[in-house]
């Protein structure tokens, strides 16, 4: 179960030390490398879970798979969640940490349903058209359901 308490004292600690580093752009990015990986990889989603799976063999197999592919901040704040029993957290600390990069950058995130997949010069297009009404940045995910 998730607790957004958690992930955000997480969030926010590890992004006043990207900011402090400079690193903010690239640990992000491992943040949704890490995400898209639970997301996608459903034995990887199950060992990283796994109450089963000992705290030692997790940092074991995550510091092998990681450690050369992720910032070093990453990786101990990786270290940080499994050995304090946070691995669930993970997925609300990406998002935390993105809306705090957003909310500094004076970033709009939106949400954009369409009943097709949208062409990139369409979303393109659409996300520039917001701005220019709206006078601010935006960034957006797009989805797709059929019955809108």
């Amino acid at each position: 179960m998730q607790d957004n308490r958690v992930a955000r004292r997480y969030a926010q600690a590890l992004y006043e030390t990207a900011v402090k580093y400079g690193t903010v752009g690239s640990i992000e990015d491992d943040l949704t490398a890490l995400g898209n990986l639970l997301e996608q990889d459903k034995g990887f989603r199950h060992f990283f879970l796994a109450p089963s799976t000992s705290r030692a063999e997790k940092l074991k197999i995550v510091e092998k798979l990681f450690s050369d592919r992720v910032t070093a901040i990453t990786m101990q704040l990786i270290r940080v969640m499994l050995e304090k029993g946070r691995e669930t957290e993970v997925e609300g600390v990406r998002s935390e940490f993105s809306r705090l990069r957003r909310d500094a950058e004076g970033i709009v995130f939106a949400t954009v349903t369409s009943a097709v997949a949208l062409t990139d010069k369409q979303r393109s297009s659409l996300l520039s058209k917001l701005e220019a009404t709206q006078g601010k940045k935006f960034e957006a995910q797009f989805e797709v359901d059929p019955h809108v």
